[in-house]
Parts: structure tokens; sequence; C-alpha cells
């Protein structure tokens, strides 16, 4: 059976209509359905303009096989005072379906490339079968009121491919319910700044320091108790990416999401008081590390910085004399001038900034043996300072090991054999003191240890 329609709109004004199976009717305009007028439909009804429907039976009555409904025009508008069911609804082409009143499918919702626009009403997938929803490049977007809404009876993947019109986006959301039980989950993109639809970014707790400013998702579930897993998806030009968080007693709250490829994860949640979520920064607490506190004018040191709850992307180093850079968590530095310097460390996107002071001292202007052997074979039989750089003055002293003066000397050429007033010394170690001072008035005092060997 085939009929053609070919008026700019087909009414039925109260009949009831019947289309056997594989029967086909094809309307090139728009289809208006007054009040007592039903449609049990088995085969493929195409239609090319705007449904409207204004009788209780909701257009399409069930039939005892299933039929189609073809939406094969470019921008249609489903409407009508009361709402209009099908059990199969194919979208052709890639201009948006408009919805102005409530949308159930009790079949397959098969998306193609276009746009079904709920605006604040419901498009419901009553057929609990995980691939009810098809689609090539098509998704739901919602205003603030509708969403899509999906039977569930299953511990299965159910897809909610939800996106937005202005500006263009598409971001999933995939639901698992731990159980076979009956569910109803409905869920939106909330395609504008959660600050605009009344849930502030800045009302969020110290440790979140930033909210999508984009879109959040509206994810609630309807019908039912149990747990489920919730995954959200972004896209990764997305500015915030981070941790779920959830909007909770007007504050957006940190969650224990786990991550996934390209999203996050909810596993076994319960929680759906309130029913937004969205992506987040969380502030990151820096811990800063160096291989040394004291080094000299010139000696590397290397800085290591990490943070918590995860690894920063990029960090931003100020050394303390004027050098900042920006790279990863390791950094070497060395110093031109002596002093005493702060380096801090601070992370993007947000974090806290972790510090550590680091002593710089002057170049050394001489070496000191650490051991010798005054037993007269003509090696390594004094001890003697050596001196590398040009200095004003040197003055060095030995103590035992209970701090008694040993020897004492001033000037580079000064020496110490092993002996105290003309006595050799025993062996053992020793301990010295040294205080220097360069021709340009830097002063150095080391002290350290030697050993006295016989």
């Amino acid at each position: 059976m085939y009929l053609l329609f070919s008026q700019p709109l087909a009414v039925n004004t109260g009949v009831q209509l019947f289309l056997e199976p594989r029967g086909v009717v094809w309307c090139g305009g728009g289809w208006e359905n007054q009040s007592g007028g039903t449609f049990q439909n088995q085969g493929t009804v195409y239609i090319t303009g705007d449904v409207q429907n204004d009788d209780a039976g909701q257009l399409f009555v069930p039939a005892p096989s299933p039929g189609t409904l073809v939406l094969a025009g470019g921008l249609q508008t489903l409407r009508g005072s009361f709402p209009i069911r099908t059990d199969t609804l194919i979208l052709v082409g890639s201009v948006p379906k408009v919805l102005q009143t409530d949308l159930y499918i009790d079949g397959v919702l098969d998306l193609g490339d276009a746009e079904l626009r709920t605006q604040s009403r419901t498009a419901a997938i009553r057929n609990p079968e995980p691939g009810a929803i098809r689609r090539q490049g098509g998704f739901v977007s919602s205003d603030v009121g509708g969403a899509l809404e999906r039977l569930t009876d299953r511990s299965a993947t159910y897809l909610f491919p939800v996106g937005g019109h202005t500006p263009l986006r598409y971001r999933p959301v995939e639901i698992v319910p731990t159980s076979s039980a009956a569910h109803r989950y409905a869920v939106r993109l909330a395609n504008a700044d959660p600050t605009a639809e009344g849930r502030p970014r800045d009302q969020r707790p110290p440790e979140l320091c930033e909210i999508n400013p984009l879109y959040d998702h509206y994810i609630h579930r309807v019908a039912g108790s149990d747990a489920a897993e919730i995954r959200i998806f972004y896209d990764a030009s997305d500015p915030v990416t981070g941790r779920i968080a959830q909007w909770k007693a007007a504050l957006w709250v940190p969650t224990p999401a786990q991550p996934i490829p390209s999203g996050w994860s909810l596993p076994n949640w319960t929680d759906f008081s309130d029913p937004y979520f969205a992506f987040s920064v969380e502030q990151l607490l820096m811990t800063l590390t160096a291989s040394a506190d004291t080094v000299e004018v010139g000696e590397a040191v290397t800085f290591t910085a990490s943070s918590q709850p995860q690894p920063a992307t990029s960090y931003t180093w100020s050394f303390g004399e004027g050098t900042v850079r920006s790279g990863g968590g390791s950094q070497t530095f060395a110093y031109s001038e002596a002093g005493t310097y702060t380096v801090s460390v601070s992370a993007l996107p947000c974090s806290d900034t972790a510090e550590r002071v680091i002593v710089v001292r002057p170049s050394s202007f001489f070496t000191v043996p650490n051991a010798f052997s005054p037993n007269g074979d003509g090696i390594n039989d004094v001890w003697q300072i050596t001196v590398t750089g040009e200095l004003r003055s040197l003055r060095w002293r030995i103590y035992d090991r209970w701090g008694i003066p040993i020897a004492q000397g001033e000037g580079p050429s000064t020496r110490w054999d092993g002996t105290r007033n003309g006595q050799p010394c025993p062996e053992g170690v020793y301990v010295y003191v040294i205080e220097a001072e360069s021709v340009l008035g830097t002063k150095t005092n080391r002290t350290g240890t030697l050993t006295l060997l016989r």
C-alpha cells in the first residue's frame, strides 16, 4: 500500500487511520492531527513538514506491528496540545527537528546526522534496549526543563548523545546501571556558563579553583534506586577537563570521579539529589625540594617540584634573582653571585606556591687536604692549604677532638708538621677552622676535619 499526499498540509479532523505492515504514506508537507484523530501505523510514514497533535491519543497509537515515522524534510517542528509518540523515529538530513511538545519513542530513535532539539520538552526513549538510539553525527540538545530520557532494565552501556547548538557541541554521557531493575534517567547538556543558569562557578570550596565555564551536565535518575556508573566525556579543546564536581547545596563540590579516556567516571553513583555535574580544576598542593640548601657561586643545584592530588602539566619557576622559567618539574640552576635566595614554584592551571631558601657562598679561593702522614718519608709529611685565588688574608687553627688548640698559622705559605710544642701528635682526627678574605673583600669561613696518620 502506498499513499501520496502532495498538499502542503494534511489534516486529520478526528478519523482513526490504519496503515498495514509494509504500507507507506508519503506526506509532502505538514501533518495536523485534531482531537479524535489517531493513526495505527504498522508501516512507514514520511512527513516533510511540521507535525501537530491535538489528540490525547498521542497521534501514532501502539499497533500489533511497530511502525516507523520518518521526518524527511528540512527544519521541522513537532507541536500540539498533547505529546507525540511513535515506535521508530528516523531523522533525515542535517537540519534540526524541533520539539514544542513531548516526544515518546517506544522503538528506536535514529538521529542520523540531525539534531533533535527538545527545547524545554522531553524526548523519552521507552525501549530499554541499549541500542535503541542510533546516530551518525546527530545529537539531542535541550534547554532548561528539557532532556533526553531513557528507560534501562539491564547492566549495559546506555548512550545519551547530548550536545548543544549555540555554540555547536557534542558532549555525550554514558550510564551503566548496576542492576537489571527498571530505571529511568534524564540527561541534558546545559550548553552555557553554569553561572548563567543559577549555578555560580565562584561558589566552590578552596580545594577547587575553577569550574568548566562552557557547560555542565544535568543527569537525573527519574525512577529507580540502584547505583549506576556515570561516564561524562569532554573534548580536547575544552579549557577545563579535570575531575567531576557536583552542584550540591548551592556549592560546587569535588567528587571521587575516576579518569577514563576523554572523560571521567563516577562508579556506583547514587547521589542525584542535585543532578548537575561539571568538570573542574582542583587546587594543587605544591612541594619543593633541592639537592642542596647551601652551594657555592657557580655550583649547580637541582630543584624538584611535585604536586598533589595529581601532577601538574606546567610549572613556573622563579629563582630569586630575576630569572623566571616555565617548564617541567625538575630544574637545574647555578647562581653567579653569593647571597641568600628564595626559590618559588607554582603550576598551571592553578596551584599554591612552594618556596625554598638557598644560601650561595662565595667561590672557594683555596683547597684543604683532609689527611697527611708526618712520618719523615718525604711524602705528604705536612698539612698545607693550597691557594687558588687572590687572598687578602688567610688564618687557620687546628684543634684536637676535645677542642684543645694544637696549632695555628697565617698566610698561604704556613703549614703544620703534625707536632705540638715540638712533640709529635698522636694519630687521629683533628678539626681545622679557616678564615679567609679575598682581595675584593669577600670573606669565607670553613670548618672541617683532617686525619693524621703515622
